[in-house]
């Protein structure tokens, strides 16, 4: 058995990984933009983001040289990570085969059926579409990305607008388990009045609530005693709001900052339901580009730490 980890070894480990964060913050968006296109799902694209960061915090630390080109590092980084989970969903057939492709496809025609094509390409295809026809890179700079040569990169490129011609294509997207929609009234209903106790025997004993990409709770008492009490404090000048909405093909939690008589999207919960009662909690509060793409969805104004949009 090894010693436990004590709170200095932590708070210095929390600390680089907020330094290194706040770095890569100008990046954000691109990073977001980048896995949107990817996923093709604001869910998967935020999933994403959170695991790339976390891979991308770990190799930086173990890293003996400077990342001279933090973007295209990042873009790696998150390509992998797509790739290795589209392969545990199921197995990628590689063509090795180089073909020559035409350079001159409409970038726009490829930005109009993405919503197609990322049910439809395999990974690495979609991830040389996206960067060399929605972020404009060469298709040298895809190769580096991809880690490939600039043939492979010409035959992804060709195989992916050749799908992309196809007078018809099937869809597959993966579908996720529905959450018990009268759970989620009630979870909403619950926010909504303040009522901690009412909020809290709504979770499984084991439930797990993630703040994404800040911190994991871990059992109903401790998510009463962290997001949910720190949420739900009446003395603070404005008050939350949760209403069920539909969005992105799946029920969901919005959550309003009403301030001065003004109310604008602030969250997000995203539950999973098992036996009557809550067994997961996301939260989207520091997703910035997610919560963003969500109030545009809407139609809604959006308010990210502090600041009105």
């Amino acid at each position: 058995m090894t010693d436990a980890l004590d709170l200095p070894d932590l708070k210095a480990a929390r600390l680089a990984r907020w330094e290194f964060l706040d770095r890569l913050e100008p990046l954000r968006s691109d990073l977001y933009a980048y896995c949107r296109r990817l996923t093709g799902s604001p869910f998967d694209a935020e999933d994403l983001v959170q695991e790339s960061l976390a891979r991308a915090f770990t190799q930086a630390a173990q890293a003996h040289s400077p990342i001279t080109n933090p973007r295209a590092w990042l873009f790696r980084v998150a390509t992998n990570a797509y790739v290795d989970s589209y392969r545990r969903q199921s197995p990628v057939l590689v063509d090795t085969v180089e073909q020559a492709a035409p350079d001159s496809t409409d970038p726009a025609e490829v930005r109009d059926a993405w919503a197609e094509l990322v049910t439809l390409l395999p990974p690495q295809e979609r991830a040389a579409l996206a960067l060399k026809d929605l972020f404009g890179y060469t298709i040298a700079e895809v190769a580096d990305v991809l880690r490939t040569s600039v043939g492979a990169v010409k035959a992804a490129l060709h195989r992916g607008r050749g799908r992309l011609a196809e007078p018809e294509r099937e869809r597959s997207l993966k579908a996720r388990e529905a959450p018990d929609r009268r759970l989620l009234d009630a979870v909403a209903e619950a926010f909504t009045a303040y009522d901690v106790p009412r909020l809290t025997a709504l979770l499984l004993a084991d439930a797990d609530s993630e703040i994404l990409g800040v911190l994991t709770e871990y059992g109903a008492d401790q998510i009463r005693q962290g997001s949910i009490e720190h949420t739900l404090d009446p003395t603070k000048p404005y008050r939350y709001t949760a209403e069920v909405v539909d969005v992105w093909n799946e029920p969901v939690i919005l959550i309003r900052i009403v301030r001065d008589g003004h109310a604008a999207v602030n969250d997000l919960m995203r539950l999973s339901t098992e036996d009557g009662k809550v067994r997961s909690i996301r939260w989207y509060y520091f997703s910035p580009n997610f919560l963003t793409e969500l109030a545009t969805t809407l139609g809604e104004p959006v308010e990210l730490n502090g600041h009105h949009y």
